[in-house]
């Protein structure tokens, strides 16, 4: 089973821990952006925005003439709809990645950023070097992703218990045995010294990160 499997079999037994933050994006209408975000084993692993109807922002309703009022209406309803849909699809592709670990939070962020979309304008949760304009709610979450990131990976990060760090030894030493050319001789030789070292000492972080990377990759 691969990272992705996974992380879906712990979406389905509700094993995903989840940070969810609300951003205001004040335009013409004032939108409430929930941009939230799942973790798994320390590892971002799904992102969902949730994008509000929106209410009048700093005359809002003086701007629009009454005889016109019904059809803008519609209009930023139908705007709004759009982009919620959007977010649905763009959000599902992300998920996809991350959950894959074909891309990072700070990556996503570096995709996002400056993506053009409805609500836009100003967003002060997100204010940084370039002001607190965003271009609308994917830079507003990418802005988001850049200031909060490291807070939220430190704060979600997983501690690897001893048992899990055997486990995964001796599945990869049977494995080996088993199949010993499913294997490169790097990575042989890496469980070879990874199972020495734990007999005795505490693996690093880098060391248990590339142990559980060759346990989904060779492990059945």
């Amino acid at each position: 089973m691969n990272f992705r499997q996974r992380v879906e079999a712990a979406i389905e037994r509700d094993g995903v821990q989840t940070i969810t933050h609300k951003l205001v994006i004040q335009g013409e209408h004032q939108h409430d952006i929930y941009v939230k975000t799942g973790w798994w084993r320390g590892r971002p692993v799904w992102v969902d925005l949730t994008i509000s109807a929106g209410k009048d922002g700093e005359n809002g309703k003086d701007k629009i003439p009454r005889s016109l009022a019904p059809l803008v209406v519609d209009l930023r309803r139908r705007v709004i709809e759009s982009s919620r849909c959007l977010s649905e699809i763009v959000c599902r592709e992300a998920t996809l990645l991350l959950s894959s670990r074909r891309c990072s939070l700070d990556e996503l962020a570096d995709l996002w950023r400056a993506t053009e979309g409805e609500p836009r304008g100003r967003c002060e949760q997100v204010t940084d070097e370039l002001g607190d304009r965003v271009h609308g709610p994917f830079d507003a979450a990418a802005k988001l992703f850049k200031l909060k990131g490291k807070e939220w990976e430190q704060k979600m990060a997983h501690v690897y218990e001893d048992e899990e760090v055997e486990k995964m030894i001796s599945d990869c030493q049977e494995a080996i045995e088993e199949t010993p050319d499913s294997f490169t001789g790097f990575e042989r030789e890496f469980i070879r010294s990874v199972a020495a070292q734990n007999e005795t000492d505490h693996l690093s972080e880098k060391q248990i990160e590339k142990l559980e990377q060759i346990w989904e990759e060779r492990v059945r």
